[in-house]
Parts: C-alpha cells; structure tokens; sequence
C-alpha cells in the first residue's frame, strides 16, 4: 500500500512540475501568506502505536491561478515549509534482536528526540465558492524534503512529504483566514534504508494577503 501512494504521489509531482512549465505564461498569482500548524501520530485518529510522533510547522504559501469555471477553481500551490518534529519509538521489539548493534539502536530510538524537517510542497487545489467571500477546498501536494535525524523508520536525509487536506478560507477586503485539517505521509520512496514512513494528522490556520 504505501509504495502505491508513494508511486501515485510522485507521478503528482512530475506531472504538476510539467503542467507548470507548460502553463507558466497563464499564471496569476492569487495569493500569498502564512501558516502554522501542528501535527501528531496516533493521537487524533488511532493508528499505529510503534512510534510517537509530532510536529508544528511554519509554512510560506503561495497560490496561482490554473483554471475556472463558475464556482469551481483549480490552483497550483507552491509551498516553502519548516517543521521542528519529535520522535520517539514506543515498541522495544520493532528492531529486531537479530539486528546487529540492537541494543544501541533501541537506546538511541526510544529517547524522545527533537528533529528539523525542510520541505518544498507542490500541489493542486480544487475550491469550490460558497457564499460571499467563502469557500471550501481539498489540496493534493507533494515535494521533496530534508530530514536531519536519523530514527528506526526513516533515515537521516532526502525524503518525500506527501499532503492530503480539507480546508475553509473567508475573505475580506484585500486578506483571508484560512483553516484546514491534514493527513501527510513522510517516506523516501525506498531511496534509502529504513523506509516504514512518518504519519501525522494535524490542522493548520493562517492568514493571506489577496492579490
């Protein structure tokens, strides 16, 4: 399953990247802001209960105009981001005591550990008009990303940050608030050894300046 969605998600990518070289000269630059949002494992919704995991993140977002009609609107979303993330690895027997240097390795993993994540996240958006100066939306984004810790699910380096979320943004006069609830998957894509990811489900708010 997750090599499916981590499949899926990087034909997202490579498409996205080649529609906007494509449509580069019909871009309109919507709006631009700023979010922050904090994300947890295991906590809001049940999942595994191997790891603990969470994060806050400062995000600078920016929007472009894609396509049109009537009440529904598609969007590129490009999307710098910083997330300052805590792991810690909960089930003494995920790391098998035939692997060498066992021992150490669980020590390492099963301290709570501060870690920093960069990430640059390309997406669509599709937004649907509601009522006067509100709408709701659903985003799909992907993008690479540099994680600076090594854990016993993903190692230290290049990695891919997968999004998935439903958001409401109103807006007044020449700004908007924004809040929106979010799935992201964090993997290499098998680039490198451990791959079992990083989950969390969060929410985000924000404020963007309308152009």
């Amino acid at each position: 399953m997750k090599k499916i969605v981590t499949l899926t998600v990087l034909l997202l990518f490579v498409g996205i990247l080649s529609y906007a070289q494509d449509s580069i000269p019909r871009f309109k630059w919507l709006r631009t802001g700023v979010l922050i949002g904090y994300g947890v494992h295991d906590k809001l919704i049940k999942q595994e209960s191997d790891y603990d995991y969470s994060s806050v993140n400062l995000k600078f977002s920016n929007h472009f105009f894609l396509y049109n009609k009537g009440k529904n609107n598609f969007e590129l979303l490009i999307e710098p981001s910083f997330y300052r993330s805590e792991h810690e690895m909960l089930n003494f027997w995920f790391i098998s005591h035939t692997v060498e240097n066992g021992d150490a390795l669980r020590a390492e993993y099963m301290q709570l550990k501060s870690m920093n994540e960069y990430v640059l996240n390309i997406g669509i958006i599709y937004r649907r008009a509601i009522a006067n100066n509100q709408s709701l939306y659903a985003l799909l984004n992907a993008g690479p990303m540099y994680i600076d810790t090594n854990t016993e699910r993903l190692k230290k380096g290049f990695a891919f940050s997968d999004i998935m979320a439903l958001g409401y943004n109103y807006s007044f006069q020449k700004f908007s608030i924004d809040a929106k609830f979010f799935y992201r998957h964090v993997s290499n894509a098998n680039i490198q050894k451990p791959n079992f990811g990083l989950n969390a489900f969060g929410f985000e708010v924000g404020c963007y300046w309308e152009l």
